[in-house]
């Protein structure tokens, strides 16, 4: 065995564990407060709070584009910049709005016939404003 390796277990003492631990906990504790100041900082501050929710509204449309989980991280993630939950709520369907009209625009002329496919209509509406509303509901929790 070489002195590397020796000291190398010397250093796996229960004491040194347990410091490595409290060290872990506290990261993940300071961390923890760094992402509450941030979102405080984001629902207090006008600038901040336009461009979180800017940030937040389109890269849940991005998830939306790739799947309809998306539509819940979406209204999760603009529920969470929000200074209130009622606000979160209202967010959340504005949100949903934004995802009709992305999609509008998405198929062009086709959405013109769209209305006439009506048992369909209702799950891509319903999808669209209630999905994001069901995400809202992570703001009460944070």
């Amino acid at each position: 065995m070489s002195s590397s390796e020796r000291s190398g277990d010397a250093d796996a003492t229960p004491d040194n564990a347990r410091a490595t631990q409290e060290d872990a906990e506290a990261a993940s504790g300071e961390t923890g407060n760094r992402l509450h100041e941030a979102l405080d900082q984001a629902r207090m501050r006008r600038r901040s709070h336009a461009v979180a929710l800017a940030g937040a509204a389109a890269l849940g449309l991005v998830f939306a584009w790739l799947h309809w989980l998306g539509l819940v991280l979406g209204g999760a993630l603009v529920a969470l910049v929000a200074p209130s939950i009622r606000r979160g709520v209202a967010y959340a369907l504005a949100f949903g709005v934004l995802v009709l009209v992305a999609f509008a625009v998405a198929i062009g002329d086709a959405a013109l016939l769209v209305p006439e496919m009506r048992p369909i209509v209702y799950v891509t509406v319903g999808a669209a404003i209630g999905l994001p509303l069901f995400g809202s509901l992570a703001r009460g929790i944070v």
